[in-house]
């Protein structure tokens, strides 16, 4: 005699929590795992800080102090501009326009390095000396920029 075969309602049913199950656990670990949602700002973790670094969770508000701060964009994989200009003491603010998590890391002529931060977020950095510095996010190969500082 043979088993009873199940309902083929409740075979979908579970096939589909099954699914479901599986799509949630491959998100899952797509996500940081500083704890956060993949849209907070988490909290600055400079490398061998050279220079005072902050990070915010929204864009800032313009002051009379900020008003020449220089603004990078992160949108479709690129930093936009690729490349600026910006003067010693100016603050430059990276600002991640895209639903996915990016980082601003320096790679010659500076020591930065902020935390994942998702779309909203913020990053600032203020260059104390003239010089070239060429950065990335530590995310996405190939999304690099450069700042040129002068005095």
């Amino acid at each position: 005699m043979s088993a009873p075969q199940p309902d083929p309602t409740t075979r979908r049913s579970f096939l589909g929590l099954a699914a479901v199950g599986v799509l949630g656990l491959t998100l899952v670990g797509c996500g940081s795992d500083d704890g956060g949602a993949a849209t907070t700002a988490p909290a600055t973790s400079a490398v061998e800080p050279e220079e005072t670094t902050t990070e915010t969770e929204t864009q800032p508000t313009t002051t009379a102090a900020d008003a020449d701060a220089v603004a990078v964009a992160m949108k479709d994989i690129q930093f936009v501009p690729k490349v600026v200009t910006v003067k010693v003491g100016q603050t430059v603010v990276w600002t991640n326009a895209e639903s996915i998590q990016h980082d601003v890391r320096a790679l010659e002529g500076a020591k930065f390095q902020s935390a994942l931060f998702g779309e909203g977020g913020t990053y600032e950095y203020t260059p104390k000396t003239a010089g070239t510095v060429e950065y990335d996010c530590s995310v996405h190969p190939g999304m690099v920029g450069t700042l040129e500082v002068v005095a």
